[in-house]
């Protein structure tokens, strides 16, 4: 929460474009592959632990592809991605900028339903046997918890207390 907090008073966040948000992330995504195919080139495998965790440790089961540096990469990249697209859809602006985003009953709503959305993302493993499907779905999986909770649940919740306002009215 104090990080929610803290964050919420930084506004070049939310004021991000589409654009500036994409264009970091392709920065940054060229910027580490290029560092990880130089120094491939240059015969150094940033993945070296990874091997000797798997040969060395007492259960090799318990050493995950998603511990390792590009892993953290590119959930972070995701999240990024995913908070850019979140914060620039019309879901996000009909819903959170309006006078229902204030509303106590909304954001209570959007907290319950997003811990449940969330649980459910938690719980997706992707597959780790082919390295290529298991970074593409992390990254997927990471930008879709945030655009999941930041527009897609209040865009519903919001639709959902608008229909019930209406049938009381």
């Amino acid at each position: 929460m104090l990080v929610a907090e803290s964050f919420q008073r930084i506004h070049s966040i939310y004021d991000g474009s589409l654009r500036r948000y994409l264009g970091t992330t392709l920065f940054l995504f060229s910027f580490a592959l290029g560092f990880y195919l130089l120094l491939k080139v240059l015969g150094v495998d940033l993945l070296w632990t990874l091997e000797k965790a798997k040969r060395w440790c007492e259960h090799p089961e318990w050493v995950h592809l998603d511990t390792t540096p590009f892993a953290g990469l590119l959930r972070n990249l995701g999240v990024l991605f995913g908070l850019g697209l979140a914060l620039n859809s019309p879901m996000y602006i009909d819903s959170c900028k309006g006078k229902q985003g204030q509303q106590r009953t909304f954001r209570i709503s959007c907290i319950g339903a997003s811990l449940l959305i969330l649980h459910l993302f938690d719980s997706f493993k992707p597959p780790v046997k082919v390295e290529l499907l298991f970074y593409l779905l992390s990254f997927c999986k990471s930008a879709a918890v945030p655009l999941a909770a930041v527009a897609f649940i209040p865009y519903c919740v919001s639709q959902l207390l608008s229909q019930q306002d209406k049938k009381t009215v």
